[in-house]
């Protein structure tokens, strides 16, 4: 049974994050730092026993658009790990090291010029988010142990999907945050997701009910 919902816009603090990426990807530099370094490949044994926990631009990239970055702080380290690593494992004077310095000393100009906006821009992401989960659980939950019925799913399917296009896109943030796995491109539309409420434990779709049923006396 799917949900079809507007595939979410990122986090206004993620895309700003991500334009710090593509302005270091833009340097001539930065293609030493794209893709993990193949240690086996390149000859380097020790790597791994002097650097404990590898990170590369690409990596970082990834767990930014994926989600996997919770706030800009992690973000901020793992940007600044990629650099400290190579200056690590490669002595002062070597290219490498150079070159990780020069993108070190780019990217903290660039994140000191843009910080309070990325924060500000979290900040206020968390704060819809706060708000979205008071209006979830701020209504009766003692139906949150009884089992959903196949018609109430069908019910709450169908009730979900005649939800305005903003409030439709916060309960998916919401049930991202909830299993971020039963969210996955529409196969008709990209720009849409489907949202498998079959695989939703109970206590989600019992909020996800109030969350419809508070729209409807709205609407009443």
């Amino acid at each position: 049974m799917m949900v079809h919902a507007p595939q979410m816009s990122k986090p206004g603090w993620v895309k700003k994050c991500g334009n710090i990426l593509k302005q270091l990807s833009a340097h001539p530099n930065s293609w030493v730092f794209n893709e993990p370094v193949d240690a086996e490949k390149l000859g380097l044994p020790d790597y791994h026993i002097v650097i404990k926990r590898p990170m590369d631009l690409g990596t970082v990239k990834s767990n930014l658009e994926k989600g996997v970055l919770a706030n800009p702080q992690q973000f901020k380290d793992d940007v600044l790990l990629v650099f400290r690593n190579a200056m690590t494992y490669n002595p002062e004077g070597h290219d490498v090291h150079v070159m990780a310095k020069t993108l070190k000393v780019l990217f903290e100009g660039k994140w000191s010029q843009n910080e309070g906006i990325i924060m500000d821009a979290y900040n206020n992401a968390g704060s819809a988010s706060e708000s979205t989960k008071s209006k979830a659980g701020s209504e009766d939950s003692s139906l949150d142990n009884v089992p959903m019925t196949y018609e109430e799913k069908r019910e709450l399917s169908a009730s979900m999907n005649k939800l305005p296009g903003k409030r439709l896109a916060s309960v998916v943030s919401f049930i991202h945050e909830k299993n971020s796995k039963i969210l996955m491109q529409s196969g008709d539309d990209p720009d849409e997701l489907e949202v498998d409420i079959d695989k939703l434990d109970n206590a989600t779709l019992r909020q996800l009910e109030r969350i419809a049923n508070t729209k409807k006396k709205k609407r009443g």
